[in-house]
């Protein structure tokens, strides 16, 4: 798939459904992950605004651990730097995701922006791919990213580490 091409992808609505985002060791520092974790990277900006996560309808925390690593394996290698595996698995729910609020910039709008996707039908997308969709969350309105992120975090750590944390 060319870059820029719109992507095909379906909504996940089933409220309960699991999606596990494996956590970067740059993320975490004694023992406490920052909203880093949630926030969007260069990468996920690149891939219209979409936050990458395992969907747990397919695959376990596990599942999601090992895909990552294998990936963050592989690019380092590539590039000649060390590896450095994730520290563990993080999740929250599609119903998680959807009830997150922000407020716009005057504080009198609240809205719940935040959607979860299924992406893995398209070609060379792993089979348990899924995104988490930031689009209406505007660059414009300052804060609002990492309020966002933080919200998903706070969800994320009440649930515990999925799998992990690894030493």
């Amino acid at each position: 798939m060319s870059a820029g091409a719109e992507k095909t992808r379906e909504r996940i609505t089933e409220p309960d459904q699991m999606l596990y985002r494996p956590i970067a060791r740059a993320f975490v520092a004694e023992g406490v992950v920052a909203p880093d974790a949630f926030l969007l990277n260069s990468n996920d900006k690149a891939d219209s605004n979409r936050l990458s996560i395992t969907r747990g309808s397919v695959a376990t925390a596990e599942d999601a651990y090992n895909e990552r690593a294998a990936t963050l394996k592989e690019g380092c290698e590539k590039r000649g730097v060390p590896y450095r595996p994730p520290v563990g698995v993080l999740g929250v729910t599609v119903e998680e995701v959807e009830s997150v609020e922000i407020k716009s910039p005057e504080g009198s709008e609240v809205r719940r922006p935040l959607t979860a996707w299924d992406d893995s039908m398209n070609e060379g997308v792993c089979d348990t791919h899924g995104h988490i969709d930031y689009n209406d969350v505007p660059f414009s309105e300052k804060g609002a990213h990492l309020n966002t992120a933080k919200a998903l975090l706070a969800r994320a750590v009440d649930h515990g580490w999925k799998f992990g944390p690894l030493a």
